[in-house]
């Protein structure tokens, strides 16, 4: 009796060693000693596969980056990179693929706001963290426990645009012409709450349809509405059609547009028509992108290739920086990895600087996105770049 006690003493002193030590993996869905598996949701084959390449890449250099120094707590990671066809219902099938037949972790990237919406209930149920690209502010009013957002919002780049505008020009007439879906209605809200807080009102609000080229209508009605800022809250095929009606119609009104536009592919697309062009971004331009991350691009052969125009950085560096915050949440949460281990470990990702081409990100148990901030940059088409005019701050509009 006393060997049986000595040995079931020492089994227990063993295990308990083991669990303390990180080498004992519960089963965890995506975790075992060694690996853990992320999942990277671009697109490939929908209305935003010119984005799926660059961050792609941008995902997996930085994992690779990761992997070198050991990975993170002995374990590699595993990253599964899917086309999500951005829609909802493409989305929606790719991360059912990830979860149940690649078996992963955790999704570090899904691009899309309203694919990441349609997303979220499966997440809940199956505990799977998802960090949304293209985030609307209901990603964090009022949140959900699994979902973290390390980017500014539309909302949150929506007021900052307004207040922007209203520092060089108090007495503006400000109109917006929006995509009608959560993407442009997340802009819109933002932009509205901002004139109310500097109590003023858009003169004008024109939406369309998502796949609209022509921008003629939504022009007339700005050019009715006597404004002299736009807000277009659209993608590039959208901002190039106000671009050349904004010459056709040799008006002199200024445009400031979102994140989504604030690439070098804008160049090729409108020539010089894109000069003076203004967008509000989370992102530096690259040629001011720190010599320290240069260098690790450098290390892993993509430094030629993503500063070079029209290559669009700030998309490669969109999933860098994503999963540069999901890898400090696994520090975080310690050997013991659990997708309950893993939310407490991003609640504790405080002031991360993810390579200096963005703001810090923090996050707590109250709070699921990682800042507020952005700036604004101005195109430059002679050297086809984009330069800096505000530097990152936060907007005043309050944001929760």
């Amino acid at each position: 009796m006393k060997k049986i006690t000595i040995i079931l003493s020492l089994s227990l002193a063993m295990a308990i060693c083991l669990w303390g030590s990180g080498t004992w993996a519960e089963d965890v869905r995506g975790v075992t000693n060694n690996e853990v598996k992320l999942a990277c949701l671009v697109d490939f084959s929908g209305p935003g596969k010119y984005a799926g390449p660059p961050l792609a890449l941008g995902a997996e250099t930085y994992i690779k980056y990761v992997n070198d120094q050991g990975g993170v707590h002995g374990r590699k990671i595993n990253l599964i990179v899917e086309d999500n066809g951005i829609i909802p219902p493409t989305t929606l099938a790719a991360a059912k693929k990830v979860i149940f037949k690649d078996e992963i972790f955790a999704i570090g990237f899904n691009l899309g706001s309203s694919g990441s919406s349609a997303i979220i209930p499966l997440c809940e149920e199956n505990k799977v963290v998802m960090m949304p690209h293209g985030a609307n502010k209901r990603f964090y009013n009022p949140g959900n426990k699994w979902v973290f957002v390390p980017y500014s919002t539309q909302f949150n780049m929506g007021s900052r645009a307004v207040e922007f505008i209203l520092e060089q020009d108090p007495k503006a007439r400000i109109g917006i012409i929006y995509q009608d879906d959560d993407y442009g209605i997340d802009g819109l809200n933002g932009a509205r709450a901002a004139a109310e807080f500097m109590k003023i009102k858009l003169v004008e609000e024109a939406p369309y349809k998502i796949g609209t080229i022509d921008m003629s209508p939504q022009m007339r009605m700005m050019k009715e509405a006597n404004v002299d800022w736009i807000l277009a809250w659209t993608y590039l095929p959208q901002t190039g059609g106000i671009m050349k009606e904004k010459v056709g119609m040799n008006w002199d009104v200024k445009v400031i547009g979102a994140n989504t536009t604030a690439y070098r592919q804008i160049f090729p697309i409108l020539g010089d028509l894109a000069e003076g062009y203004m967008a509000v971004t989370p992102y530096v331009p690259w040629e001011d992108t720190p010599q320290r991350t240069q260098d690790i691009l450098q290390k892993y052969g993509v430094l030629e290739k993503v500063g070079t125009s029209p290559f669009p950085a700030p998309m490669f560096f969109g999933a860098w920086t994503y999963f540069a915050a999901m890898v400090e949440g696994l520090k975080q949460a310690g050997p013991n990895l659990t997708p309950e281990t893993f939310v407490k470990g991003l609640e504790k990702v405080t002031n991360l600087d993810v390579g200096g081409m963005c703001p810090n990100v923090t996050f707590t148990p109250k709070r699921h996105v990682g800042y507020f901030s952005s700036l604004v940059v101005k195109a430059d088409a002679k050297n086809q770049r984009f330069h800096t005019i505000s530097p990152i701050k936060d907007p005043k509009t309050p944001q929760d």
